[in-house]
């Protein structure tokens, strides 16, 4: 045997040893910790079974020696960038084409509820399914939002939309009737509950009610009729006037009333300032055209009789020539 076959078979022998002894640790189970310096690959399936389960079964490092991928067989859990706490953990950030979910989504927090939420906040309003929603911070929409069913801020909605609280806008528009402190609509806007006495007068939008008391601190201005069923009280010092007719349907009373039980007078002039109270009535200025001031009365038969006070007359007149 020359040198080159006696040093094939050497080197063929400890090939040889080196095989058998893979195999026989492989069989009989390697626990001590082992290197593989190159690439390992199999076309089979790949199991690792730890002798005693732990948190960290399975590792995966960088050159640096930092986990980013652990497998906790003791709870069943994998974690990406850190120590799970959940079945599957994203520690950092994660991205996906989709997400999807049979169950509720919880975000910002890990503990589950029966209901998806934003936060670790409790609902207040029995929330309970999967598609049900809780934000506990603040929401955002830079477009449009739509709602089909009735939405309510700070509390059960009765209405459409319902606010309970304070509220406030630049404008508040409405392409129908106003109801305010009530939420029952009727045809014509209103502040308050209360029913139109009047529902040939009330049937639009802009036909208004007020139940209760209306203050005016500046001035106002009627362009139309003013109809009223209490009373009205001017009392101020300020003077009042009206430009137009003023009708009265009821006794007229200027002044203090001259006794409770005078109901008989249909007008009442009166003063309470001790002396002589004088009353001022003008017909027609001062022009030569005029025919002074005229009063027309009625005499105990029931006839128009006119009377008028003449220049430089002492006493009125009576005629039957009408004022007009």
């Amino acid at each position: 045997m020359n040198k080159s076959q006696y040093a094939f078979g050497l080197r063929s022998m400890v090939a040889l040893v080196a095989v058998f002894s893979f195999v026989f640790l492989f069989a009989g189970g390697v626990h001590a910790a082992s290197t593989i310096g190159t690439n390992m690959s199999t076309t089979g399936t790949l199991t690792v079974t730890p002798a005693t389960d732990s948190a960290t079964s399975v590792r995966f490092q960088n050159a640096a020696g930092t986990n980013f991928f652990i497998a906790d067989s003791t709870n069943s859990r994998i974690g990406v960038g850190g120590a799970p706490q959940t079945v599957f953990e994203v520690q950092g950030t994660a991205s996906a084409s989709y997400l999807m979910t049979a169950n509720s989504l919880q975000v910002a927090g890990v503990a589950s509820v029966a209901y998806s939420r934003f936060g670790t906040g409790a609902t207040g309003h029995s929330l309970a399914a999967t598609d049900d929603v809780l934000f506990t911070g603040l929401v955002e929409f830079d477009d449009n939002a739509f709602f089909d069913a009735r939405l309510g801020v700070n509390g059960a909605p009765s209405t459409l939309f319902e606010v309970q609280g304070t509220a406030s806008a630049s404008y508040l528009m409405t392409a129908n009737s106003l109801q305010v402190a009530g939420v029952a609509s009727v045809a014509y806007s209103r502040f308050g509950t209360g029913t139109t006495g009047n529902t040939g007068e009330f049937n639009a939008a802009n036909d208004l009610l007020i139940t209760g008391s209306l203050e005016i601190d500046g001035k106002a201005s009627l362009a139309s009729n003013f109809q009223m069923s209490g009373k009205f009280f001017a009392d101020t010092a300020a003077s009042h006037s009206f430009t137009g007719d003023l009708g009265v349907t009821g006794n007229l009373v200027v002044g203090p009333a001259s006794s409770s039980t005078d109901t008989f007078y249909v007008a009442e002039f009166s003063t309470s300032t001790v002396g002589t109270a004088s009353y001022l009535f003008a017909g027609g200025g001062n022009s030569a055209s005029t025919t002074g001031t005229c009063f027309q009365l009625k005499s105990t038969d029931g006839t128009w009789i006119y009377m008028r006070f003449n220049t430089g007359a002492s006493t009125p007149t009576l005629s039957i020539i009408k004022c007009r």
